[in-house]
Order: C-alpha cells, then sequence, then structure tokens
C-alpha cells in the first residue's frame, strides 16, 4: 500500500523533489525530440539516494512518477526512451520491494526498445530483492512467451510461480495457454487479455490495449511504429 507515501509527498515532496532536480538537472543533451527531460542527465541510483535526504521511498514514488511520464510521451511519438532504462534503475535501486517498476520497465525493454534480454535482466533484479514474490517468475515466463515463443522456457518458469504463494492458479492457467493448440498471434492475445483483465495498474492495462491491437494488425509486436 503506498497511499501513506503519498499523503508524506504532501507534506515533504517539495524539498526532496528540489533535492532530486538537482541531481537529475544535467547536460547531457540527446538527440530526442522536445521534451520536458530532454536534457536530462540520470546519475545513479545511489547519488539520488544521497539528494533524497533519507526519504528513499518518497524518491522512489517521485522518479517513478517521472518515469511513467517519460514513456506517456513516447507512447504519444514525443520523443525516443532514450533515459527509460535509467529511470527504472534509479526507482528500483530506491525501493528495491516496489514491484511494478520491474514489471513494467521489463515489458516495455523487451517489447518497445527490443531488449529481451535487459527485460528479463530487470526481472531477475526483482527476484533476487523479493525471493518470496510468485510475480517475477511469471513475467519472465510471460516475456519468454510473448517475445521469443519458446514454450519451454515459459512454461519452466510458469512452473517456478505456481509452486510459491499466491501464484498458483494463475500461473497453471497461463501454462495452460502455452500449450495450447492456438497459433502464436492468437495465443500471445489471450496473454495480453488475461493480464489487462487481472492488473489493476492502468498502465499495464492501456499497453496491453496497444499490443493487442498491434498484433491483430501485423501479426507481431515491434518496436518500430513509436521509434523516436
Amino acid at each position: 500500500m503506498r497511499l501513506p507515501r503519498v499523503l508524506g509527498a504532501a507534506a515533504i515532496g517539495p524539498v526532496v523533489l528540489a533535492s532530486l532536480v538537482f541531481a537529475t538537472a544535467g547536460v547531457q543533451e540527446h538527440r530526442v525530440r522536445p521534451y520536458l527531460y530532454a536534457n536530462l542527465y540520470l546519475p545513479s541510483g545511489k547519488l539520488v539516494e544521497q539528494t533524497s535526504l533519507g526519504y528513499r521511498e518518497l524518491a522512489a514514488d517521485l522518479v517513478w512518477f517521472q518515469a511513467v511520464q517519460y514513456f506517456g510521451g513516447y507512447a504519444k511519438n514525443q520523443h525516443s526512451l532514450a533515459y527509460f532504462n535509467g529511470l527504472i534503475d534509479i526507482v528500483t535501486d530506491l525501493d528495491p520491494h516496489f514491484q511494478f517498476p520491474y514489471v513494467f520497465g521489463a515489458v516495455v525493454m523487451s517489447q518497445d526498445m527490443g531488449d529481451f534480454p535487459r527485460g528479463v535482466e530487470v526481472l531477475k533484479k526483482g527476484m533476487r530483492a523479493n525471493p518470496e514474490a510468485w510475480e517475477f517468475p511469471f513475467e519472465i515466463g510471460f516475456l519468454y512467451y510473448i517475445t521469443r515463443g519458446d514454450a519451454d522456457s515459459a512454461a519452466r518458469y510458469f512452473h517456478l510461480a505456481s509452486r510459491m504463494p499466491g501464484g498458483g492458479d494463475r500461473a497453471r492457467r497461463f501454462a495452460a495457454f502455452v500449450y495450447s493448440r492456438g497459433g502464436h498471434a492468437e495465443t500471445s492475445i489471450r496473454m495480453w487479455e488475461e493480464l489487462a483483465a487481472s492488473s489493476e495498474q492502468p498502465y499495464m492495462k492501456e499497453m496491453a490495449r496497444r499490443y493487442i491491437e498491434q498484433i491483430r494488425r501485423t501479426g507481431r509486436i515491434g518496436k518500430e511504429e513509436n521509434d523516436g
């Protein structure tokens, strides 16, 4: 539950935000379309932690908000995703137990950026920080099937997730999807629909909608449509 942290932001957010702006306002330029963070310089999570005045989780929330805005600009074809990896690294370094940035970040990296290994790496980072969370092996299995069509690897991770508290029924259901007789595109759509229906995050629901539309139109998910 992150509501107390949001309430805390109302009281001390301006001070921490000022520190974060100081830490991330930089001179490194990249050729992206005009955007608020076009000249953003991304420091390490450790440096941001040092400038967060001890409010690591609040700082993570603020950087996460920045990452969501940044992805939103990309989705509107305003700029590239040049800084996305760095923003996700900072959020997960500041708050290793904030699970959704790992998942959202991994999906964007593997699907929109075409970097499947990096997406899996982010999820494995989440597994190391949250060894009891079934969501991470589940999402790795999801990426293996959606991105690579690798049913064996996907099933292995779904099986791992099904043996962890909370993951049983859903992980087994997705494993059944993997082994269904439908074509890869058909099964991918079913998996995205299931994920959208079960997710409480509007970002993931919207992402699933976009990918389903793209699969129906082209038969695959690619990054070329939104390259900026």
